[in-house]
């Protein structure tokens, strides 16, 4: 049901920011990549062009790639669309998902306002943030990129 939910608030939200009704997935849910940001403090929390959401090989999972340098310092972010539309505003569950951990899966919150997830890489480089919304419950993770 929640999942439903989701999908229903993340195409009215993209409706209302002025999206067109554009292509759906396979499964003839919203394609998420049209309208929606991996967005933090690596972006300036901003809905930037190279921070939008690309479709992976697997049907209802979004990804976006940012650059980070492991300094020790956790980096907050969240996926959203550019508006911070109610239903497409996506951090984190329960404190327990808060905190990422490469390998890690975290339950997602898309109508959260202050849930920011946090992630301290372990090492500098290119990591690929996702988002998976094959399940009752949204779920993120991130992997080092290649």
């Amino acid at each position: 049901m929640f999942k439903k939910l989701l999908l229903v608030t993340l195409a009215a939200a993209a409706l209302a920011t002025g999206c067109s009704s554009g292509s759906s997935s396979s499964s003839g849910k919203r394609d998420l990549s049209e309208f929606m940001y991996l967005r933090g403090v690596f972006t300036w929390w901003d809905a930037e062009p190279e921070f939008q959401l690309k479709k992976t090989e697997t049907t209802d999972v979004y990804y976006a790639s940012a650059e980070l340098v492991a300094d020790g310092q956790p980096y907050d972010f969240k996926f959203a669309d550019a508006g911070w539309s109610a239903g497409s505003n996506c951090g984190f569950k329960g404190k327990e998902d808060e905190v990422m951990e490469i390998g890690k899966r975290s339950k997602v919150n898309c109508s959260s306002a202050f849930e920011n997830f946090k992630f301290t890489p372990p090492e500098t480089g290119v990591y690929n943030f996702f988002i998976d919304v094959t399940k009752e419950t949204p779920e993120a993770y991130i992997e080092k990129a290649q």
